[in-house]
């Protein structure tokens, strides 16, 4: 057999493709290798990996035809025993990146078999590692992997999870119950538990701090990824390995007293943590999913139902006409809107307003979700046949004066609330509807009776949630003339005002936006509404009879907080659009299209053309950001990554930079060392200070090729560095190493 040794194979292999061998040795067509080719540049994986998933060829015979054409030996992996010491020449991360697998020392030479013999920066850094000859053999890939699983330990979640962030430190689960189910270890072993515990205490705290209502956690196919629902928007937040799942998933678990040996069925979990000086309740729900189960988890804030009726944001008539509604001795007063629109937040600040030795407070929820002290909370449990109704019929015989009712949600639950309504109690609760006025037709719909109604109901009140104006970036919208012309249809407004946004910063994570305010539509139930009750009253009739007598809708009540500079205009479309003609709706499309192609003044992004039409088909090509003072440097690196299929954005610093990593989350950054404003080591420090841009790798770049530099770089978290000038096959070959990361191998 014909053999290869260090001294010549450079010379075998100079220039030699892997899809033309393969070509020349009859085993794929040019148009086999062509749509190869295609796909390549979205799904950036090897041509050798894409030719075998589309089942041209296998990876035994890709093995063969590189012998043949290479002159190289052809192994088999299966039944090889490869020494400990062998195994320790090279690292495990460099066998996984390059697939390959040293397998024994001849003559002073090491082995290694390898996939594709064709990378040459593999044998430049097997030489550098090692620091010697090399004999070369190529063997099937499904080889190289299963003798890496065995021969090297897995990786260990302290790896894969990076260093800690010191957030975990500050998470304390209160009252955790340990299961006992017998494979309960089994499950735990799969990775090591210490790491696990201080990921997902990190997760907790992250969301905590950036006051996330929800963590969503959903496995891809190949990864999973970790949502927050920031004030009502979801924002990625980081992808993780897949091999994490079930370990992070049996965790949360366990905190959350759940039996974690059942994975295909739903179950409903709760928790408590402490942090600092804070505990909150979380509210965690599993479900199975196609690639295994989705977590969600409810943070249920305490400072939530704690705020004052003057703090929900009330205008000064609301306020007026809601302290007056609360205070009457009996009736029943409802609170509108959608799910997470704050609804239970402002029956909590009504019942704290009430709360006082002299009355008796008892509510029915599903779930409690703020403790008050001095009221009494049930909550209804439908499995043990405590429902809404049969709680409220129960609570009706505890002497109330005051009774809330979490949800209306059937008919016999919304007879029962207006009978106590009617028999001196005062009723507080919530009913699923878009507005004000088509709660009562609601009602109506329901069965409840219009005179009853006339009779019981004291008001309703609409709500919703739009995000606040973040204060540290706030500046005067642009676009106020032509807002002003798109509002014409519906008001006229004083044209000395201005409407307002937010930038968008590092405190607001670059959206502009921080924390959440209530718009509000206030409907008094007065003698000329009654009147107009009856069966076939439309919600429409309603609001023209309340609008005479001063009623403001909620799309009014966000514009009048958008001029004072509490939320944007668009906020307030977003969450309560007005209603107006389809010729103004298009007018008003029109503003938001053009404050989308506004340019940024403050961060310079460019995307070729070539690569917009892509996106445009649906192609998703990995996202590379590229940080740079110097125009030169940015353009030949941006051409070197665009001709191998890469989108490229760039940033003249690390202020830019770091506000483009928030937003367009890159697979990848590339960053100088010496740039103004923020140099390289300060952007990386940022990065890896973040939950959310952690786990994006980062080479440097720096002109110093000294050991102190590399050292430095390391330390501040960089994941490689290059010394200028950039060698293009050198640098794409380390942007492969963290792209083209293999899957592991599942544990059986």
């Amino acid at each position: 057999m014909a053999t290869s040794t260090d001294n010549d194979l450079n010379t075998s292999l100079k220039r030699k493709k892997l899809g033309e061998l393969l070509i020349h040795a009859g085993l794929i067509t040019s148009d086999n290798l062509e749509e190869a080719l295609k796909i390549q540049k979205s799904r950036k994986k090897k041509i050798g990996q894409i030719l075998i998933d589309m089942g041209i060829i296998s990876d035994e015979q890709i093995a063969k035809a590189l012998s043949s054409q290479l002159k190289i030996p052809f192994v088999r992996l299966v039944d090889v025993k490869i020494p400990k010491e062998i195994i320790a020449l090279v690292p495990q991360e460099l066998a996984e990146n390059y697939t390959l697998m040293p397998v024994r020392e001849v003559k002073n030479q090491l082995v290694i078999a390898m996939a594709n013999p064709l990378e040459f920066y593999a044998l430049d850094d097997l030489r550098f590692i090692t620091q010697m000859k090399l004999f070369l053999a190529v063997a099937p890939q499904s080889d190289i992997l299963s003798a890496i699983g065995r021969s090297y330990p897995r990786k260990s979640l302290e790896s894969e999870l990076g260093p800690d962030l010191g957030l975990s430190e500050r998470v304390e689960i209160v009252g955790q119950v340990k299961e006992k189910e017998q494979n309960v270890q089994d499950l735990l072993n799969l990775t090591e538990q210490p790491p696990v515990v201080r990921f997902t205490n990190t997760v907790l705290a992250d969301a905590i701090r950036l006051k996330a209502s929800d963590i969503h956690i959903e496995p891809q196919k190949d990864s999973v990824v970790i949502r927050y629902r920031v004030d009502g928007i979801l924002r990625e937040i980081m992808q993780i390995d897949k091999q994490i799942h079930l370990s992070l998933v049996s965790r949360i678990k366990i905190i959350s007293n759940m039996d974690i040996s059942i994975r295909r069925k739903p179950q409903d979990g709760r928790a408590q943590v402490n942090v600092g000086d804070k505990r909150f309740d979380l509210r965690v729900s599993t479900i199975p999913a196609s690639f295994g189960e989705k977590v969600t988890i409810r943070i249920l804030n305490p400072d939530a139902g704690g705020l004052s009726i003057e703090a929900l944001g009330f205008s000064e008539r609301d306020i007026k006409h809601f302290n007056e509604a609360i205070v009457r001795p009996q009736g029943i007063i409802l609170v509108t809107g959608p799910t997470g629109s704050g609804k239970s937040s402002t029956l909590y600040t009504a019942l704290k307003r009430l709360n006082t030795s002299k009355v008796n407070i008892v509510t029915v929820e599903d779930p409690v979700e703020f403790e008050i002290p001095g009221i009494n909370q049930v909550q209804i449990n439908p499995k043990a046949g405590i429902t809404f109704a049969d709680g409220l019929r129960s609570i009706l015989r505890q002497d109330p004066d005051i009774v809330m009712v979490g949800e209306i949600r059937d008919s016999e639950t919304a007879r029962i609330a207006f009978q106590a309504a009617q028999t001196g109690h005062l009723v507080l609760s919530t009913l699923h509807t878009n507005d004000a006025p088509s709660a009562i037709t609601r009602l109506l719909d329901m069965g409840v009776d219009s005179f009853v109604i006339a009779d019981s109901l004291l008001a309703v009140l609409g709500q919703r949630l739009v995000r606040g104006i973040c204060k540290k970036c706030k500046t005067v919208d642009p676009l106020t003339p032509q807002i002003f012309e798109q509002l014409a249809p519906i008001l006229r407004p004083d044209r000395t005002q201005r409407f307002w946004k937010g930038v968008g910063c590092e405190a607001c994570q670059y959206t502009g936006y921080m924390g959440r305010l209530g718009i509000f539509e206030f409907l008094m139930i007065t003698p000329a509404i009654k009147e107009i009750l009856a069966k076939d009253v439309s919600a429409i009739a309603i609001r023209k009879v309340a609008e005479k007598e001063g009623f403001t809708t909620l799309s009014m009540d966000g514009i009048t907080k958008a001029f004072q500079g509490l939320t944007t205009i668009e906020e307030v479309f977003r969450v309560a659009p007005p209603e107006y003609d389809e010729a103004a709706q298009e007018s008003l499309d029109a503003v938001v299209e053009c404050r989308a192609s506004l340019p940024e003044t403050s961060v310079s992004t460019e995307v070729s053309a070539q690569n917009a039409s892509s996106c445009v088909a649906s192609v998703h090509p990995d996202k590379i950001l590229v940080v740079d003072d110097n125009q030169v440097i940015l353009k030949i690196l941006k051409n070197i990554l665009e001709s191998n299929n890469y989108l490229v954005i760039t940033a003249l610093n690390g202020v830019e930079a770091l506000k483009i990593a928030y937003q367009e989350k890159p697979v990848l950054i590339i960053t100088d060392y010496m740039m103004p404003e923020m140099d390289g080591m300060a952007l990386i420090k940022k990065l890896k200070s973040q939950l959310a841009t952690r786990f994006i790798p980062v080479i440097m770049l720096t002109s110093k090729d000294e050991v102190d530099t590399e050292v430095e770089i390391i330390h501040a978290g960089a994941d490689d560095y290059l010394t200028k000038p950039v060698n293009p096959k050198r640098l794409l070959a380390r942007i492969s190493r963290f792209i083209n990361r293999p899957i592991p191998i599942e544990v059986e």
